[in-house]
């Protein structure tokens, strides 16, 4: 069971209770999008461990609810997070809850990884701090933020957000985590 906590805290973030199956689309808001869901599948890899989930994510604002699931169906972890708390309920029922995100990913995966990032990251936002490398269209293809190296890519894959990557790398010492998202949809859930 702790591996299992070790993979849904590394992705509330990533990583970040949540919806157990995907929602219909929307169309894009005219705001340009600050609201999001994705659906995915996410590779977590610290050292010799290694797992693959399906994640399904919805940010609105400032908080984000993020399911983890196997590839059976079985629900890994549920994860809140907003600008206050963290909260992940395990699949072992255990539940943790933490003020700051490193913290919490420091109880379940034993490395503070920043939870509360993931949500700019998997859009290719960068603070003005980071080191970026853009393409010829003005997209992030890598950046180094702090500890963390990720990379990009797959953008225009998706009709309606071609500014949006689907592959998302977010490296730091023996930590990976992929993200391969299989559908954007912007704006609020129905």
């Amino acid at each position: 069971m702790k591996r299992r906590g070790w993979l849904g805290g590394l992705l509330g973030a990533v990583l970040l209770a949540a919806c157990a199956t995907p929602r219909a689309p929307v169309l894009p808001d005219s705001a340009g999008g600050e609201d999001f869901s994705l659906t995915g599948r996410v590779l977590v890899r610290q050292g010799e461990r290694a797992e693959v989930l399906r994640m399904y994510w919805h940010h609105l604002a400032a908080a984000d609810k993020v399911s983890l699931e196997t590839s059976l169906g079985q629900t890994v972890a549920e994860i809140d997070l907003d600008d206050e708390i963290g909260r992940a309920k395990l699949a072992d029922g255990r539940e943790l809850s933490e003020e700051d995100d490193l913290v919490l990913a420091r109880k379940l995966l034993g490395s503070p990884v920043p939870l509360r990032r993931f949500a700019d990251w998997v859009r290719a936002q960068t603070p003005a701090s980071a080191v970026v490398e853009r393409d010829d269209q003005g997209r992030v293809l890598r950046a180094h933020e702090s500890d963390w190296q990720l990379a990009y890519s797959g953008y225009g894959d998706f009709a309606a957000t071609p500014d949006l990557p689907s592959l998302v790398e977010a490296r730091r010492a023996d930590i990976l985590v992929r993200l391969k998202i299989e559908e954007w949809t912007r704006g609020r859930q129905p």
